[in-house]
């Protein structure tokens, strides 16, 4: 049975000394500017738990693949494969209730799993309570909810790596990796190419977009990725955010990020109506913010127990931003207070694999392109924009699913890359869902079933 490794020891976490308005109050742990050390970064205790999980799977000592695997799932509880790991733990201690324990957990949260296709839950079958749940499992992973094909683009789906809605033109911008090309895209799929990276605008691969229609601007993010095939990058240049003119694409200032001997590369970009633009960097876990009056990119929001940024978003009135990890969830931050916390919500709720982030008019829609099943979630937030009253999924597994990427809303729809995975060169596919799509989650009533087999933790 494979054991799921998600970090090695290798990747040790790469201590950050910024100064600013850095802040980190998500997890004990969480790093300020001017700390040398965590205790001990999450890194760390997950590679030697998973070490701790193989070496006991190895020798068939059970208890301690259970309990290892249970620390697991309490440090990333939003990844499923150390859940699936506990039950099939349980299956080889002949834990019944314990089992159908987890396995209800994972239903709940929409995951997708057949518990049948290992041979370690051969002692916990033979009951109606675990035929029941493992069938819904499976259920979980059939398609379902609403998409319609928007247009296609040509090329490898894996150089589209930005995307935005241009109201002023009518027309869906898109970013590449290899050549830095910005498109503009009708919404029946007309391209047009309206700038290449060169030496004179000095943009590498375009990682992120947002426009300022109000100002006339383009916020474009760019970093010097392996992918870029352009002109020669400056030695030591890393990537910056750019703001450009909206009509004539002109450059009209550059924000670099520090030079400070780490590696760098921004990403994802999101702004406020009052101008705070906030950019995501993929390889030192960090948040950059672009005040109105700034400057320069100054250094935001830092945790050592960030594993990899996917996506950014803020609420318009810069009230709170949206971190999106994929391994972690999402991080709540309140700009003014200087506060954050990880997003909470109901048991039905997972927010592994996250790819993609969305935010409008109180509520979240999430593409999980890293989860099975692949989905697109709507997160209807209560008002202090921390908390989840709700889950409905609005597409499922549909065909034409691979590693979803790359959402944008606009109009009624939630537009999105949905082979951005696919990583060849038969064409990129952009599909769209209406944004009121599906319904909240409820959890099936197994009060006759618990009756029967005591459902419950041990």
């Amino acid at each position: 049975m494979p054991i799921k490794t998600l970090v090695s020891a290798a990747f040790a976490f790469c201590i950050m000394a910024y100064t600013g308005p850095v802040f980190a109050q998500v997890a004990a742990g969480a790093q300020t500017a001017g700390e040398k050390t965590p205790p001990e970064s999450l890194r760390s205790q997950i590679a030697a738990l998973e070490d701790q999980s193989r070496t006991a799977f190895e020798n068939k000592k059970w208890v301690g693949f259970y309990a290892a695997n249970l620390k697991l799932h309490q440090l990333l509880p939003y990844e499923p494969d150390y859940l699936v790991n506990v039950v099939n733990a349980c299956g080889l201690l002949d834990r019944k209730s314990t089992a159908y324990h987890y396995m209800l957990q994972l239903q709940q949260q929409g995951i997708a799993h057949d518990f049948n296709a290992t041979d370690d839950t051969l002692k916990i079958r033979d009951t109606e309570a675990y035929q029941y749940i493992n069938n819904l499992l499976i259920s979980a992973g059939e398609p379902a909810g609403e998409a319609l094909l928007a247009f296609d683009l040509p090329g490898n789906p894996a150089d589209y790596s930005a995307f935005a809605w241009d109201e002023s033109r009518g027309r869906f911008l898109v970013g590449t990796l290899q050549k830095g090309k910005l498109l503009a895209v009708s919404p029946d799929g007309q391209v047009t190419e309206l700038l290449s990276a060169d030496d004179k605008n000095g943009i590498w691969s375009i990682t992120g977009l947002a426009v300022d229609a109000d100002n006339k601007r383009l916020w474009l993010s760019s970093a010097a990725t392996p992918s870029f095939t352009g002109h020669e990058v400056p030695e030591g240049s890393q990537g910056a955010l750019l703001e450009l003119d909206l009509h004539s694409l002109k450059v009209l200032a550059r924000y670099d990020v520090p030079e400070d001997g780490l590696k760098h590369e921004p990403g994802r970009l999101a702004i406020s109506d009052d101008n705070h633009v906030y950019v995501i960097d993929q390889a030192t876990p960090f948040i950059y913010r672009k005040t109105p009056e700034g400057k320069s990119l100054e250094a935001f929001f830092g945790n050592p127990d960030m594993l990899g940024l996917t996506d950014i978003a803020v609420s318009p009135d810069n009230s709170r931003v949206f971190v999106s990890d994929a391994l972690k969830g999402i991080t709540v931050i309140d700009p003014i207070a200087g506060q954050a916390a990880m997003m909470a919500g109901p048991e039905t709720m997972n927010l592994g694999g996250i790819s993609s982030l969305n935010y409008a008019e109180g509520q979240l829609y999430v593409i999980q392109g890293g989860l099975e099943p692949q989905r697109i979630v709507r997160l209807a937030l209560d008002a202090s924009g921390g908390l989840v009253e709700s889950v409905a999924p609005m597409a499922i597994a549909l065909r034409g699913f691979d590693h979803p990427d790359l959402g944008v809303i606009w109009g009624e729809g939630l537009f999105y890359f949905a082979n951005a995975g696919a990583n060849s060169g038969s064409g990129a596919v952009v599909m769209s869902t209406n944004l009121d799509a599906g319904a909240e989650v409820k959890a099936p009533d197994l009060s006759e079933l618990k009756k029967a087999t005591p459902i419950n933790s041990q």
